[in-house]
């Protein structure tokens, strides 16, 4: 988790903060990957834990939580380590971090959307 200051300041540099409705940051309550941030977004939007709920994320913490809840966990490589995997000639999903991510129950592991 982030300070909100954080969130903000990345949703507005990126352009996508019309995209999210609610978001969880640490000033909140516990981080990941206790399952509070995920159950606390999920509860403000109204929405059961449930597997029909998807919770992206690029820490094998962001995982546990997901699956600690309830819900499905998915991978997103971080733009470096994708980057150290492309140099070596290996895929994006086999560095260390997408390994962990899928060993915490991530159902696959995404190529980063932007750097």
């Amino acid at each position: 988790g982030r300070p909100k200051r954080d969130c903000d300041k990345f949703l507005k540099l990126h352009g996508i903060d019309h995209l999210f409705d609610v978001c969880v940051v640490m000033e909140d309550g516990p981080p990941k990957p206790d399952p509070f941030p995920v159950l606390r977004a999920l509860e403000l939007m109204g929405v059961d834990p449930s597997k029909s709920v998807v919770m992206v994320g690029d820490t094998p913490d962001d995982i546990r939580a997901a699956v600690n809840c309830g819900c499905r966990g998915v991978g997103v490589s971080t733009p470096e380590n994708a980057k150290v995997c492309e140099e070596d000639g290996r895929a994006h999903d086999t560095c260390a971090l997408s390994v962990a991510m899928k060993e915490c129950g991530a159902d696959f592991v995404m190529k980063p959307a932007f750097e």
